[in-house]
């Protein structure tokens, strides 16, 4: 092979690898570079499905910390984006960058959204709303979740998720274990309140629009 077409080949393999980086590492390229399948639109009207659990524990490396992860349900939602929050420090900022409060049922629809508000602070998330609305209902049909990108795909398209979007979040409800004793359990049931409460989402694939990306 001549000199000129080794260095064509060599450039086309570093652009190739130099794609494949960005696209697991950096989540804040757009959407439009990602590649996804055609899925049909989140219908966030539905209640969450939870089944039993498809796959067996397993370890999940991110930068220098190796975390076991326990799937103990599957877990499909579709839901109105009511708040995000982005962790970066710690081993729980390494695994679970997101918290996204999520609305599902008559929360996600009018005229109840905009009777509403979200806090989020310190991992937890607080809800107020106004008399016109349930306060059970809304504690039983909002929840603050916390996500784990299953690859830099997803990781990419969580980054991109803004609140009031609707999106469809598969994956598995998981318990996780970690160096120096980090724990991180997760609920299994959607009436419970406080501590201990919040979800905690092993993302496999997300939809945003007509979009999936795995």
């Amino acid at each position: 092979m001549g000199g000129r077409a080794s260095a064509v080949v060599k450039a086309a393999i570093i652009a190739c690898v130099a794609f494949l980086a960005v696209d697991r590492f950096l989540p804040g390229i757009p959407l439009t570079f990602l590649a996804h399948e055609t899925a049909p639109s989140p219908n966030a009207l539905k209640e969450p499905l939870q089944t039993p659990p498809d796959h067996e524990p397993f370890p999940d490396t991110r930068g220098s910390r190796t975390f076991r992860i326990t799937p103990r349900a599957a877990y499909d939602v579709a839901a109105r984006v009511g708040a995000t929050e982005r962790y970066r420090s710690g081993a729980s900022g390494a695994l679970i960058p997101w918290d996204f409060v999520l609305a599902w049922g008559a929360m996600s629809r009018e005229p109840a959204w905009s009777h509403v508000s979200f806090l989020q602070t310190g991992r937890f998330y607080n809800w107020r709303c106004d008399d016109t609305l349930d306060p059970v209902y809304v504690a039983q049909h909002t929840a603050n979740t916390h996500l784990i990108p299953a690859t830099g795909r997803v990781a990419s398209a969580l980054a991109h998720v803004r609140r009031g979007d609707v999106v469809r979040l598969e994956g598995d409800l998981v318990d996780v274990e970690g160096p120096g004793g980090f724990v991180w359990k997760t609920s299994l049931t959607r009436t419970d309140t406080g501590p201990g409460a919040c979800e905690t989402l092993f993302v496999r694939t997300v939809t945003i629009g007509t979009r999936r990306y795995r």
